[in-house]
Protein backbone atom coordinates (compact mmCIF):
# COMPACT_ATOMS: atom_id res chain seq x y z
CA UNK A 1 0.00 0.00 0.00
CA UNK A 2 1.99 2.88 -1.26
CA UNK A 3 1.22 6.39 -0.18
CA UNK A 4 -0.47 8.39 -2.88
CA UNK A 5 -1.42 11.98 -3.47
CA UNK A 6 -5.00 11.07 -4.47
CA UNK A 7 -8.16 12.10 -2.66
CA UNK A 8 -8.39 11.62 1.08
CA UNK A 9 -9.90 8.28 2.14
CA UNK A 10 -13.51 8.24 3.31
CA UNK A 11 -12.54 6.41 6.50
CA UNK A 12 -9.01 6.82 7.79
CA UNK A 13 -7.21 5.41 10.83
CA UNK A 14 -3.45 5.66 10.41
CA UNK A 15 -1.03 3.50 12.39
CA UNK A 16 2.74 3.77 12.60
CA UNK A 17 3.88 0.17 12.10
CA UNK A 18 7.26 1.00 13.69
CA UNK A 19 5.38 1.32 17.01
CA UNK A 20 3.59 -2.04 16.65
CA UNK A 21 6.37 -4.61 16.90
CA UNK A 22 6.35 -8.42 16.72
CA UNK A 23 3.92 -8.82 19.62
CA UNK A 24 1.38 -6.80 17.69
CA UNK A 25 -1.44 -4.48 18.65
CA UNK A 26 -5.19 -4.82 18.30
CA UNK A 27 -7.36 -2.08 16.88
CA UNK A 28 -11.17 -1.67 16.99
CA UNK A 29 -12.54 0.48 14.18
CA UNK A 30 -16.05 1.76 13.63
CA UNK A 31 -17.10 4.23 10.93
CA UNK A 32 -19.31 7.13 12.00
CA UNK A 33 -22.38 8.30 10.08
CA UNK A 34 -20.57 10.81 7.88
CA UNK A 35 -17.85 8.32 7.00
CA UNK A 36 -20.45 5.65 6.18
CA UNK A 37 -22.23 8.06 3.81
CA UNK A 38 -18.95 8.71 1.96
CA UNK A 39 -18.17 4.97 1.85
CA UNK A 40 -21.63 4.26 0.40
CA UNK A 41 -21.04 6.87 -2.32
CA UNK A 42 -17.64 5.37 -3.13
CA UNK A 43 -19.03 1.83 -3.32
CA UNK A 44 -22.10 3.02 -5.28
CA UNK A 45 -24.56 1.51 -2.84
CA UNK A 46 -27.61 3.27 -1.32
CA UNK A 47 -26.30 3.12 2.26
CA UNK A 48 -23.90 1.59 4.74
CA UNK A 49 -25.70 1.29 8.07
CA UNK A 50 -22.80 -0.22 10.01
CA UNK A 51 -19.10 -0.84 9.41
CA UNK A 52 -16.88 -2.28 12.13
CA UNK A 53 -13.58 -4.05 12.13
CA UNK A 54 -11.21 -5.63 14.57
CA UNK A 55 -7.63 -5.90 13.37
CA UNK A 56 -4.38 -7.20 14.79
CA UNK A 57 -1.24 -5.71 13.28
CA UNK A 58 2.16 -7.33 13.73
CA UNK A 59 5.36 -5.98 12.21
CA UNK A 60 8.96 -6.95 11.74
CA UNK A 61 11.76 -5.23 9.85
CA UNK A 62 10.71 -6.92 6.61
CA UNK A 63 6.99 -7.77 6.92
CA UNK A 64 3.72 -6.33 8.22
CA UNK A 65 0.80 -8.69 8.79
CA UNK A 66 -2.82 -7.71 9.43
CA UNK A 67 -5.45 -10.23 10.49
CA UNK A 68 -8.96 -9.12 11.17
CA UNK A 69 -12.71 -9.41 11.10
CA UNK A 70 -15.11 -7.14 9.26
CA UNK A 71 -18.80 -6.69 9.99
CA UNK A 72 -21.08 -4.49 7.95
CA UNK A 73 -24.77 -3.94 7.20
CA UNK A 74 -25.59 -2.35 3.87
CA UNK A 75 -28.56 -1.50 1.71
CA UNK A 76 -27.93 -2.66 -1.84
CA UNK A 77 -29.88 -2.50 -5.09
CA UNK A 78 -31.08 -5.83 -6.50
CA UNK A 79 -29.60 -6.43 -9.96
CA UNK A 80 -32.79 -8.12 -11.15
CA UNK A 81 -35.59 -5.90 -9.81
CA UNK A 82 -33.69 -2.74 -8.81
CA UNK A 83 -35.43 -2.90 -5.41
CA UNK A 84 -33.51 -2.06 -2.23
CA UNK A 85 -32.33 -5.05 -0.23
CA UNK A 86 -30.30 -5.70 2.90
CA UNK A 87 -26.84 -7.29 2.77
CA UNK A 88 -24.80 -8.38 5.76
CA UNK A 89 -21.05 -8.85 5.52
CA UNK A 90 -19.16 -10.84 8.17
CA UNK A 91 -15.75 -12.14 7.15
CA UNK A 92 -12.22 -12.65 8.35
CA UNK A 93 -9.19 -11.58 6.34
CA UNK A 94 -5.41 -11.57 6.33
CA UNK A 95 -3.16 -9.12 4.50
CA UNK A 96 0.63 -9.04 4.29
CA UNK A 97 2.89 -6.21 3.26
CA UNK A 98 6.60 -6.31 2.59
CA UNK A 99 8.88 -3.54 3.75
CA UNK A 100 11.61 -4.55 1.32
CA UNK A 101 11.54 -2.38 -1.80
CA UNK A 102 10.62 -4.37 -4.90
CA UNK A 103 13.32 -5.10 -7.42
CA UNK A 104 12.79 -3.66 -10.85
CA UNK A 105 12.22 -6.65 -13.08
CA UNK A 106 11.46 -6.93 -16.73
CA UNK A 107 8.86 -9.62 -16.20
CA UNK A 108 5.68 -9.65 -18.20
CA UNK A 109 3.60 -11.04 -15.35
CA UNK A 110 3.25 -9.64 -11.88
CA UNK A 111 3.14 -12.12 -8.98
CA UNK A 112 -0.38 -11.57 -7.65
CA UNK A 113 0.32 -13.60 -4.51
CA UNK A 114 3.32 -11.51 -3.50
CA UNK A 115 2.80 -9.09 -0.61
CA UNK A 116 2.28 -5.47 -1.53
CA UNK A 117 5.12 -3.07 -0.78
CA UNK A 118 4.52 -0.73 2.16
CA UNK A 119 6.29 2.53 1.47
CA UNK A 120 7.03 4.27 4.74
CA UNK A 121 5.93 3.38 8.26
CA UNK A 122 2.30 4.57 8.03
CA UNK A 123 -0.52 2.10 7.34
CA UNK A 124 -4.14 3.28 6.99
CA UNK A 125 -6.31 0.63 8.66
CA UNK A 126 -9.54 2.50 7.84
CA UNK A 127 -8.78 2.40 4.12
CA UNK A 128 -7.88 -1.30 4.39
CA UNK A 129 -11.22 -1.98 6.06
CA UNK A 130 -13.12 -0.22 3.25
CA UNK A 131 -11.12 -2.19 0.66
CA UNK A 132 -11.96 -5.46 2.45
CA UNK A 133 -15.63 -4.45 2.50
CA UNK A 134 -15.60 -3.86 -1.26
CA UNK A 135 -14.06 -7.31 -1.79
CA UNK A 136 -16.56 -9.02 0.54
CA UNK A 137 -19.69 -7.46 -0.97
CA UNK A 138 -21.81 -9.60 -3.30
CA UNK A 139 -20.87 -8.48 -6.82
CA UNK A 140 -24.40 -9.22 -8.08
CA UNK A 141 -26.85 -8.74 -5.20
CA UNK A 142 -30.18 -10.36 -5.94
CA UNK A 143 -33.22 -10.17 -3.70
CA UNK A 144 -34.68 -13.60 -2.98
CA UNK A 145 -37.62 -14.27 -5.27
CA UNK A 146 -37.01 -11.13 -7.33
CA UNK A 147 -38.30 -11.35 -10.88
CA UNK A 148 -36.13 -9.81 -13.52
CA UNK A 149 -37.35 -6.54 -15.00
CA UNK A 150 -36.19 -7.87 -18.37
CA UNK A 151 -38.71 -10.71 -18.07
CA UNK A 152 -41.48 -8.45 -16.84
CA UNK A 153 -41.14 -5.92 -19.68
CA UNK A 154 -39.89 -8.11 -22.52
CA UNK A 155 -42.18 -8.93 -25.45
CA UNK A 156 -44.17 -12.12 -24.99
CA UNK A 157 -42.92 -13.66 -28.23
CA UNK A 158 -39.58 -13.89 -29.96
CA UNK A 159 -39.66 -11.01 -32.39
CA UNK A 160 -37.19 -10.91 -35.23
CA UNK A 161 -34.89 -7.90 -35.15
CA UNK A 162 -36.00 -7.28 -38.75
CA UNK A 163 -39.73 -7.21 -37.89
CA UNK A 164 -39.73 -3.40 -37.81
CA UNK A 165 -38.51 -3.34 -41.43
CA UNK A 166 -41.25 -5.64 -42.64
CA UNK A 167 -43.45 -3.84 -45.17
CA UNK A 168 -41.17 -0.81 -45.51
CA UNK A 169 -39.14 -2.14 -48.39
CA UNK A 170 -42.12 -3.07 -50.51
CA UNK A 171 -41.73 -6.79 -49.93
CA UNK A 172 -43.53 -9.07 -47.57
CA UNK A 173 -43.26 -12.74 -46.70
CA UNK A 174 -45.98 -13.50 -49.29
CA UNK A 175 -44.43 -11.92 -52.38
CA UNK A 176 -40.75 -12.73 -52.03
Amino acid sequence: MTQSTGPAPEFSYEVDVDDVGRAGKKFQLSANEGEREKIAARLKTPSVENLEGEMKVTASKTMVRITGDIKANLTRECVASLEPMAETVAETFEIQFTRIPPEVEEADEEDLDAPEYLEGPILDLGELLVQQLSLAMDPFPRKEGAESLAKAYAPAENVSPFAALKGRVGKSDDNQ
